[in-house]
């Protein structure tokens, strides 16, 4: 995944590793802002990792119990990772911001 900035219409756009850098708003070419990822997106991944281990290691016959055990841990997860991509792309769009003030973008 990576995050980029369009100058024209101020916007941030999320996009696929391999696709094109070019503004999902406007359709216009955009530029690469690279951004390290926040806490929110690593604590996603060990609240999910943790419930996975939860139902790993305990015994619980009942598929439908398993799901609702499972199902708390995806929907923190799902909410702290939407947290992180909305941290992600504000301060993407504040560098993006920084650099065309700057005439570097």
């Amino acid at each position: 995944m990576k995050l980029v900035y369009c100058a024209e219409c101020d916007a941030v756009s999320s996009l696929a590793t391999l696709e094109r850098e070019a503004c999902h708003t406007c359709g216009r070419a955009a530029r690469r802002i690279d951004i390290d990822r926040p806490w929110q997106y690593w604590a996603a991944i060990g609240v999910i990792l943790g419930g996975s281990g939860i139902l790993f290691l305990t015994y619980i016959p009942e598929i439908h119990i398993r799901f609702l055990v499972l199902l708390p841990f995806l929907g923190f997860g799902l909410f702290l990772s939407t947290w992180g991509m909305r941290v992600m792309k504000d301060r993407a769009l504040d560098e993006g911001r920084a650099r065309a003030k700057g005439g570097k973008a």
